[in-house]
């Protein structure tokens, strides 16, 4: 036998090392165990601003000028069709309805983005949309 229970194996013979070999091997070490940390740091910050941050509802948000942008923009472009010919849009009661509706949003939109009631505004704004639709049928 040339193995004995008593002589390492050749896979376990440990090589001696230089100097710049050993502090290579530190090196590596170190930089692998600050990484390991500031991975585990940011993880606990992802997940800590994870709770603290609130989620963004649109819909919830009174102080959001797109909504008042958006309804606005609809209700104008119900008013204009209102007023040109041949688009459908000139006489009947859903020329009423769109009117109102949309220029009731618009209002709504405008006053709970002012901070009040969204309701006051809605009827203003029907009422609005209700003179306009009559004004365009004189014209």
């Amino acid at each position: 036998m040339t193995h004995s229970a008593a002589s390492p194996l050749p896979s376990q013979v440990k090589k001696p090392q230089s100097r710049s070999e050993r502090s290579a091997r530190k090196l590596r070490a170190s930089k692998a165990a600050q990484c390991a940390v500031q991975a585990e740091d940011a993880q606990q910050m992802q997940d800590a601003d994870a709770k603290n941050v609130k989620q963004n509802n649109a819909f919830a948000d009174k102080k959001n000028i797109m909504w008042v942008l958006l309804s606005g923009a609809m209700a104008l472009t119900f008013v204009v069709m209102l007023f040109l010919p041949d688009t459908g849009m000139g006489g009947g009661l859903v020329s009423t309805y769109s009117a109102m509706l949309w220029c009731g949003f618009f209002g709504a939109a405008l006053w709970r983005y002012r901070a009040t009631s969204g309701w006051a505004g809605f009827a203003y704004g029907s009422v609005v949309g209700l003179v306009i639709q009559f004004i365009s049928q004189i014209i």
